[in-house]
């Protein structure tokens, strides 16, 4: 009975550790989409670690360091008269000729809501965020809607878009793979029927156990 009794305990451990994942990445997947983890894209090193996806910036974050964390979401670089413009989703770095961070501020600033695409002509920054497009000159100071004149000779123009950003994992995809263990590859069926096995036998020698007990008690 000590035996069983001991081998119960670890046999215990081991899923209640499997049943505990299960149940967090389980409440995790479940409210994904009102928490936001359906849209939010995983972190850069986690994606290049688990999914083999080399984030957008990965270039930029070599070359211009100073933009820190940040640097991973950055999709593209536009030469301006003090420097370099760099463009991600939802900031612009602005930096000098060796590279060093000058200024940072939000993509709301220019009047969209995120960026999705840039173009440098003539000296003039053309910014792209869904259906609109705003201008501004090299200081950054005055962001406006070109006319639609001005639109229209932009169309063949070589922007600078998120080209990859459909390759982005999101948070929730994360849980899916982990709740159903699929970064064991082909192992993951081998492991979640061990698991179920495992549930099996802890059952099995709970019951008896009981009766072990039940008798010992009788006695």
């Amino acid at each position: 009975m000590r035996t069983l009794a001991r081998w119960h305990r670890r046999l215990a451990t081991v899923v209640v550790a499997w049943l505990v994942l299960l149940a967090i990445s389980g409440l995790l997947i479940n409210h994904s989409s009102g928490w936001g983890l359906d849209r939010k894209p995983l972190a850069a090193g986690l994606q290049r670690t688990l999914y083999g996806i080399e984030p957008e910036g990965a270039p930029f974050c070599e070359s211009a360091p100073a933009t820190g964390d940040g640097c991973a979401d950055i999709f593209a670089a536009l030469p301006i008269d003090p420097g370099t413009l760099l463009l991600s989703g939802h900031s612009l770095y602005l930096l000098d000729d060796n590279g060093l961070l000058l200024e940072k501020f939000p993509a709301a600033q220019t009047g969209l809501p995120t960026l999705e695409a840039g173009l440098e002509r003539n000296g003039t920054i053309y910014l792209r965020g869904g259906d609109a497009i705003v201008q501004t000159g090299p200081d950054l100071l005055e962001f406006r809607r070109p006319t639609d004149s001005e639109v229209a000779a932009l169309i063949d123009e070589a922007w600078q878009g998120r080209a990859g950003a459909g390759r982005e994992v999101t948070w929730e995809r994360f849980f899916l793979d982990l709740h159903a263990a699929r970064f064991l590859g082909p192992w993951a069926v081998w492991f979640n029927d061990v698991a179920a096995a495992l549930i099996l036998v802890l059952a099995a020698s709970g019951a008896w156990l009981g009766r072990l007990k039940r008798r010992a008690n009788g006695r």
